[in-house]
């Protein structure tokens, strides 16, 4: 049973998927890891080319300015903190996966989902640091994507 889960909430999907990779991580250790970090990145891929379809340009700017405007829509908006040329700041509040508590590791595997967004939206290679995660008990979750 996991310890950060809440029973009434996996009628969300997407808390259901953090739920469920974080039991997976927590029962089979870095092969699971592995396994979630490549769906993460191929979930990502494909929700990002449903986004990129709305798009009138392939830029990171432009990804970067419809990610964060998705994200406003839903239960955990993400607030950009900088933008240069190749590389965006970005903070939550709130994880939509209800990571909170589950670990560093879950968090920086399941981030290939907004990798993958981004890339197929952009166009770029991407890559991600996570500084601070409510996975690992921050009180809020600061990511750097920027342009590989």
């Amino acid at each position: 049973m996991i310890v950060n889960c809440n029973p009434d909430k996996l009628y969300d999907t997407n808390y259901f998927l953090g739920a469920l990779c974080s039991e997976f991580l927590k029962q089979f250790g870095e092969k699971a890891e592995n396994i979630i970090s490549l769906f993460s990145y191929r979930r990502g891929l494909a929700l990002g080319k449903a986004m990129s379809a709305k798009l009138e340009d392939k830029s990171f700017e432009t990804a970067i300015k419809a990610f964060v405007a998705a994200s406003e829509k839903s239960t955990a908006p993400a607030e950009l903190i900088s933008f240069e040329k190749n590389r965006a700041v970005m903070k939550g509040m709130v994880c939509p996966l209800g990571l909170n508590g589950n670990g560093r590791e879950i968090c920086e595997a399941m981030m290939n989902m907004d990798r993958g967004i981004l890339e197929k939206m952009s166009g770029k290679r991407i890559k991600y640091t996570v500084n601070k995660t409510v996975a690992a008990g921050d009180d809020h979750c600061e990511v750097v994507f920027y342009v590989d």
